[in-house]
């Protein structure tokens, strides 16, 4: 049987085990609290299916996924042994030993140039996640990433470590789409300007390489660096690994709306806000709007609603499918989609006309004119890209469908 040790804000609260190919958690005696929402503190062991659709959701996807269990030689399909290499930092407060290594043994503070960093941006397409670097460090999602530890107010950038643990995401061009970086970019920026919470974010060259930068908002480093626990829907939900509605079964908008309001502390807050978040992603065109691209914290007072991330208008590649991750009004396609279909979802989900009304008619204006303002901001400081206007095409042609 094989066992690895789970933190919880660096307190050790139970064990993940292997048996057969099936995994199962158990807390601790000494456990105080639960580290998810589908695994409520309780002296039995869960099962294979509650334990997976929680801790294999911590994992990274796609080819990051597949060149790290090549590097590290283990298999693709076997969660336990990925997070045994990679577990050390993962997404929230969890992390995962070995038995028989100590957490938070590495204090170290090694601090890299921007030249260093430029190096690592460049090698991530082989040593994905610093991978090999000693660093056991885990990130949902597909995409390239480096995860770095900057001090709040600074310029200086640091290696994570176990007591050091990352605050800042960074992702280099993609070689297949050269302009993600300034999307992903325009579409978080655009996001703040129109009222909605997204993460932190800006984009910086190393030398020549660019890359964008975002804030981890699971890491608190204001006074105290510490975690944050958080959960994507998927892991809410017990759907492991299922992010697309029509082909995998993945959330819908209404099992998600149901359960911020079954579970969230200020769920009508939290239920606006996530309305309005769909409606947003669809005028940029985000088809990629999925379970595990929405995320809520764990705080004092209860669940609430993560900030925006990995925001980016998919439809300006032709290459990436059209398809929606979750239908409006029962309706997939985005060039079928017009007001009636949001006034069918919003129905669906008790609220009431006017208010998805008054939502189109203020959003679809807004998002305009600040589209157009934040352009000229991007030339202002060198980050404009001709992406930026795909999207704002894109965004005036959705605009008018919802008129």
């Amino acid at each position: 049987m094989n066992l690895l040790d789970v933190y919880f804000h660096n307190k050790k609260v139970g064990v993940l085990k292997e048996h057969n190919s099936r995994l199962s958690f158990q807390y601790s005696d000494t456990a105080t609290e639960s580290i998810a929402h589908l695994l409520p503190l309780q002296k039995e062991a869960f099962g294979d299916k509650e334990t997976r659709s929680f801790f294999s959701n911590l994992l990274p996807e796609g080819d990051v996924a597949r060149k790290i269990a090549q590097i590290k030689q283990v298999s693709l399909n076997n969660p336990f042994a990925l997070l045994k290499e990679l577990g050390g930092e993962c997404a929230g407060a969890i992390s995962l030993y070995p038995q028989d290594m100590e957490p938070v043994c590495n204090n170290k503070l090694e601090e890299i140039s921007e030249d260093e960093v430029a190096f690592l941006l460049t090698k991530l397409s082989r040593t994905p996640l610093l991978t090999g670097e000693g660093i056991r460090l885990s990130l949902a999602g597909a995409q390239e990433k480096l995860a770095l530890m900057i001090f709040p107010d600074s310029d200086k950038y640091y290696k994570p470590s176990d007591k050091y643990i990352s605050t800042w995401i960074l992702k280099p061009e993609n070689k297949n789409f050269p302009d993600l970086i300034y999307n992903e970019y325009f579409c978080m920026k655009l996001a703040g300007a129109v009222g909605l919470q997204a993460a932190e974010c800006k984009i910086k060259k190393f030398g020549l390489v660019p890359a964008y930068m975002t804030k981890r908002f699971d890491r608190e480093d204001d006074t105290v660096l510490q975690r944050i626990q958080q959960e994507d829907f998927c892991q809410g939900l017990g759907l492991s690994n299922k992010k697309y509605q029509r082909t995998e079964g993945g959330p819908s908008v209404k099992q998600c709306f149901r359960f911020i309001h079954n579970n969230f502390a200020n769920k009508a807050k939290d239920e606006l806000y996530f309305l309005k978040s769909i409606v947003f992603n669809f005028l940029i065109g985000n088809s990629d709007a999925h379970g595990k691209n929405f995320s809520y914290l764990h705080t004092a007072n209860g669940y609430v609603l993560a900030p925006l991330y990995d925001l980016v208008s998919t439809q300006v590649y032709p290459e990436l499918a059209k398809e929606m991750s979750m239908a409006i009004g029962r309706e997939y396609e985005p060039d079928r989609v017009r007001r009636s279909h949001l006034r069918e979802m919003a129905k669906e989900l008790d609220f009431k006309t006017q208010l998805i009304n008054d939502i189109l008619d203020k959003l679809s204006v807004e998002i305009i004119q600040q589209a157009k303002k934040l352009k000229e901001t991007m030339i202002e400081e060198k980050t404009y890209n001709s992406v930026c206007d795909r999207i704002i095409e894109i965004i005036v042609e959705r605009a008018g469908q919802l008129s």
